[in-house]
């Protein structure tokens, strides 16, 4: 490092602070305001315009290297804590490199956005930093596209305990927000700047000592406003309509007992009491989590008989998931990761399959190009994915189920409110996660799809964490983990549509084409 040590140097200590101040203010932090100012260091190291002029050299793999690894590894350490039940064939190699790799993975998209990031500078020198939100953005989508897609705890992340700021999501999504933290990590480093007397120009016009201060009372302002009114009127029941009860059953039953043949009633009794509970309490549909029931129920019997009685005697409906198995005609066996709806009289009204399956997880991914990636065993599901969305009915309420892993991502959601979705219920199986922040992390990712969509949200975990989430995005009656319990709310659906259930990301990508557009124009080559 010509002399210097690599640890001394501003890359590397702007990328490990840069890199765990994110993973510090990300959910269920409550500190996520430390998200404004977390991507300032790594800012003044690309976009300084001292360093510039004296064309000081960018170790920028060092930067890539230190931000990416620092900030991932943190956020992801829990990986190294799964579960012993999990069916994975020599955990103490494939945990440790399993988590190295992902972190890696991950970099390599922080990588993409400080490469284009020095590109950009080498033409526009330090006016360069207002592209910065604009390349933050696209590059997060990209991240979470295609069947590797992993949109992991994206910035926007940041923003769920506050609430007005969570509003902007029902008009650009969650990536709107993301912008938002991104652009104000640009102002704010543009204020440090000022201060010392380096603001960088923009075009010909001089931006004025307080012109980015300014900018971001006035950004934030418009924000709280709007934000404000929004979840005010989200949070206000309309319509002549009773709402849906709804209890949410968190068995916490053993992952070591739950697939074994031998203690089938570990799982069944803990719930169908809970199940009972929640019914007196007033439940009118009682939610299972994903795989409850540890067997293919529709093929057996018993256990079928078992739930019919249930849901006779309480005069309820039951969601639960189960692992489906179906026989193609030409003798194949398909798997499912399903869930099934239970009336009040025993019929089964409607089954849904999985459709987004977790890759390496639940199947090995790009199996279509290369099918003979599916013979290879390194203890994930091998589920087939579902071919469509179903909605479901309950007394005329409308609700669509998110399995697990589909609860990350926007386009499932969107698609099943888009279909006439009321109320989003996503069921899953943290239990493999222990007692991390895995559990937290994952749950509260599908908080933003209720503030993209203006719905409500179930959620239902065996081993936790449950809870309900309003049309605004307000957590309520979350559960602890590890515990063995129910809850039980009524949940009114919203009276409109947003603008991005509507429209999904065009919005946002209007914006970021004429913000992009304008930069261009006003941007200039220093000579």
């Amino acid at each position: 490092m010509q002399g210097s040590r690599f640890w001394a140097t501003p890359e590397f200590l702007a990328g490990i602070t840069s890199g765990l101040l994110l993973s510090i203010a990300g959910a269920p932090s409550p500190v996520g305001f430390l998200a404004y100012g977390a991507l300032v260091p790594v800012l003044l190291v690309l976009f300084h315009p001292r360093q510039l002029r004296e064309a000081r050299p960018l170790r920028l793999k060092l930067l890539i290297l230190s931000f990416g690894l620092s900030h991932h590894l943190s956020e992801l350490y829990w990986l190294l804590q799964l579960d012993p039940a999990a069916t994975m064939k020599y955990r103490w190699l494939f945990l440790p490199m399993g988590l190295a790799l992902l972190a890696l993975y991950m970099t390599v998209f922080d990588g993409i956005v400080f490469w284009l990031s020095a590109r950009l500078r080498r033409r526009y020198h330090e006016q360069a930093i207002w592209w910065f939100p604009i390349i933050w953005v696209v590059v997060e989508w990209l991240e979470g596209s295609g069947e590797l897609g992993f949109p992991w705890m994206r910035l926007a992340m940041t923003q769920l305990h506050y609430l007005p700021v969570l509003q902007l999501a029902g008009i650009f999504g969650e990536l709107g927000i993301s912008w938002l933290v991104a652009v104000t990590n640009v102002l704010i480093a543009l204020t440090w700047l000022s201060l010392r007397g380096e603001f960088p120009r923009l075009g010909r016009a001089v931006l004025y000592r307080w012109w980015a201060l300014v900018a971001l009372l006035l950004l934030y302002g418009v924000t709280l406003v709007y934000g404000t009114h929004t979840m005010q009127a989200l949070e206000t029941p309309v319509g002549p309509g009773e709402g849906l009860r709804v209890g949410v059953i968190q068995g916490n039953v053993s992952l070591m007992d739950k697939f074994d043949p031998a203690r089938r009633d570990s799982t069944f009794i803990p719930f169908t009491r809970l199940s009972e509970e929640a019914a007196d309490d007033g439940a009118r549909l009682v939610v299972w989590p994903e795989t409850a029931v540890p067997l293919d129920v529709l093929r057996a019997p018993r256990y079928l008989m078992r739930l019919q009685e249930l849901v006779e005697s309480k005069k309820i409906y039951l969601l639960t998931g189960f692992p489906e198995r179906e026989v193609e005609s030409d003798g194949s066996l398909l798997r499912y990761n399903s869930s099934l709806l239970m009336d009040d009289a025993g019929a089964v009204r409607a089954r849904y399959r999985k459709m987004h399956l977790l890759p390496f997880g639940e199947r090995m991914p790009f199996q279509r190009i290369f099918p003979f990636l599916g013979k290879l065993d390194f203890g994930q599901a091998e589920w087939d994915p579902g071919p469509e969305r179903t909605i479901f009915e309950v007394d005329g309420y409308r609700f669509a189920n998110l399995i697990c892993f589909e609860s990350i991502f926007s386009g499932p959601s969107r698609d099943a409110v888009r279909k006439g979705a009321e109320i989003l219920v996503n069921m899953s199986n943290d239990g493999w996660f222990g007692n991390t922040l895995g559990p937290y992390q994952h749950g509260l990712m599908g908080v933003m799809r209720s503030a993209e969509n203006r719905v409500p949200t179930v959620r239902c975990s065996n081993n936790g964490i449950c809870f309900f989430v309003l049309a605004s995005g307000r957590v309520v009656d979350q559960t602890r983990l590890q515990e063995r319990t129910y809850i039980v709310r009524t949940l009114h659906p919203s009276a409109t549509s947003s603008p991005y259930t509507r429209w999904g990301e065009l919005p946002l990508a209007l914006f970021l084409l004429f913000q992009a557009i304008t930069l261009a124009f006003v941007s200039r080559r220093p000579h």
